[in-house]
């Protein structure tokens, strides 16, 4: 009862509603006109439920097992109440699973809530390139940054395409003078672009439907402003799946 304040709000669930143990905290809560005694039992009649601010009235029914003795039917109820009481304030206080990830960030639903933005490489680890770079220097970036991609990039910074191990291979197989070319003449006009904020699961079923392993990252629709690259390695990584 120690830990009982003012303005607190105190929950308790008992079958009988007459356990001895409740009394003193009854009387304690009745005494103080801030404490908000919630009731929840199955006896109407009951001291628990006669002075609860507010009052659940439980079903009464037959306890499982032998002799009927053992709380478990019982307790059933009561946990589907909780959950009940649980889901309803979290829809009056708008919790949502941004909310959900921050209290719970170790667990395995937090985990599929991970955001593209929690996984994506941002700053210098994103693959810019300049669309008027030639071939050759394209080449050699693709393979310094590991990634299979790279994101190019108009004078004003806007993202104007994207270029991929694939699609040098495909031009290589169709011309011998690949030097002279620039990015823009090869690249793939358009990427395919996400927002931040959608979930890394979102953004791997987009990859497999698609079939590529890597996308542009944007925020606010502006989608010509690259600000993350996220590979499906990086997904992968977080044993998203």
């Amino acid at each position: 009862m120690g830990q009982i304040t003012s303005n607190d709000i105190v929950i308790l669930l008992s079958l009988s509603g007459e356990s001895s143990e409740l009394k003193n905290i009854i009387q304690y809560t009745s005494r103080n006109k801030n404490i908000k005694l919630i009731g929840i039992t199955s006896k109407k009649d009951s001291l628990l439920y006669k002075n609860s601010n507010v009052k659940f009235l439980l079903p009464t029914v037959k306890e499982a097992g032998p002799g009927s003795y053992v709380p478990t039917s019982s307790t059933t109820v009561q946990l589907a109440l909780g959950d009940a009481i649980a889901i309803t304030c979290m829809q009056y206080k708008k919790f949502g699973k941004i909310d959900f990830k921050r209290f719970h960030p170790s667990g395995s639903l937090s985990i599929k809530l991970k955001t593209v933005e929690d996984l994506m490489l941002v700053g210098k680890k994103i693959p810019f390139v300049n669309e008027k770079l030639r071939m050759k220097a394209a080449l050699k970036n693709i393979e310094k940054r590991n990634l299979g991609t790279l994101v190019v990039l108009n004078n004003k910074k806007f993202t104007t395409g994207i270029l991929t191990d694939g699609d040098l291979k495909r031009v290589t197989n169709l011309t011998t003078n690949l030097n002279s070319l620039k990015i823009k003449e090869v690249m793939k006009k358009n990427p395919i672009s996400v927002d931040k904020n959608i979930l890394a699961v979102e953004a791997l079923s987009i990859m497999n439907t698609k079939k590529i392993t890597s996308l542009c990252v944007h925020q606010n629709n502006k989608k010509n402003k690259t600000i993350g690259f996220i590979h499906i390695h990086n997904i992968l990584d977080a044993n998203i799946n």
